[in-house]
């Protein structure tokens, strides 16, 4: 791999691109599936790090050190024998090493996961492989679902509003003198400076709002109904009608916070679940799972770690194959 295709994948993944670069640069990786393998575990494994480093607090060698120790314990390090002589670089290190090298000179912001494209008048994302993280103009952060798509306009920083395809989790710098929108489907969301998820119901009108902090103010496009929500109360659009539920699914906000709470729960809805939350599949292969109940509580672990504990609960074994898992006995 040549140095100037190093710097091509830094750039890419630093936002560095212009849209027409960043298109012809992802035909050119499709065309080499190695190469495009190289570039996505580059923005599996990078993104677990600080997405919005500035100089005074970026440490490049910590990160640096994070990320080998990471690699070779996921053994993606095609040698890892450091000699006294010199240092191998692997592909994947010389990409690392690029992408340190931008960092070191003040780039202001990595997105990983994340398609984006600038026109004239606005600027889009779509997050096109789990969950991925955008940082508006603001300073608002968005935690965008599998799929879910945002765009603002280029005055964003004078009337704060996005549009919102799918699901997201805001959390909203407080500016009383400009309130906070969010579109999707027929409801409007707006706020001055709280937390909430929103969720675009099957790409349709219908929505669904779950406030976390704050308070928020839900309207429609074509009603004048307004409804006010505070802290862990629920809103829903339904056939352009607003209404206040109660929210009874513990684990809504889940493919977010990694944090999960089962009582007397079907195995089969437990796993479903996690599929939704991780975006992987599970499968139960020559075990039948369909009688099996768990009562349980999970924060913050991979899936691999919830697996194997349920695996060891079932007395059933774990094996995986890319993004699949499969639970045999």
């Amino acid at each position: 791999m040549s140095n100037s295709r190093d710097m091509k994948i830094a750039r890419y993944l630093a936002g560095e691109m212009s849209t027409k670069e960043e298109i012809a640069f992802l035909r050119e990786s499709g065309e080499n599936q190695k190469q495009l393998s190289e570039l996505r575990n580059m923005e599996k494994h990078w993104k677990y790090f600080d997405q919005n480093p500035t100089r005074d607090k970026w440490d490049s060698g910590e990160a640096w050190k994070k990320l080998h120790h990471k690699l070779e314990s996921d053994g993606l390090l095609e040698d890892q024998t450091v000699r006294p002589d010199r240092f191998i670089l692997t592909p994947l290190f010389r990409i690392a090493a690029a992408v340190l090298l931008i960092l070191a000179i003040g780039i202001p912001a990595l997105y990983f996961g994340v398609i984006r494209e600038k026109g004239g008048e606005t600027t889009h994302y779509l997050a096109d492989e789990g969950v991925s993280t955008v940082d508006l103009p603001d300073g608002s952060r968005v935690f965008l679902n599998e799929g879910a798509e945002i765009t603002y306009s280029k005055s964003f920083k004078n009337q704060r509003s996005v549009k919102l395809s799918g699901e997201a989790f805001f959390e909203v710098m407080k500016d009383p003198r400009n309130p906070f929108s969010v579109h999707s489907g027929g409801m409007v969301v707006t706020v001055l400076g709280t937390s909430f998820n929103v969720k675009q119901l099957h790409h349709s009108s219908d929505a669904e709002v779950y406030v976390k902090t704050g308070k928020v103010k839900v309207s429609l496009d074509q009603s004048d109904h307004v409804l006010y929500l505070e802290p862990e109360q629920f809103g829903v659009v339904t056939n352009n009608t607003l209404s206040s539920q109660e929210l009874e699914d513990p684990n809504y906000i889940s493919w977010k916070t990694k944090e999960f709470k089962f009582v007397n729960s079907a195995l089969t809805d437990v796993l479903t679940e996690l599929e939704e939350s991780y975006h992987v599949k599970i499968h139960a292969e020559d075990v039948d799972i369909s009688d099996l109940r768990i009562t349980t509580t999970y924060s913050g672990l991979s899936i691999n770690a919830i697996l194997e504990t349920i695996g060891t609960a079932f007395n059933m074994n774990l094996s995986q194959r890319d993004n699949d898992y499969i639970l045999t006995k």
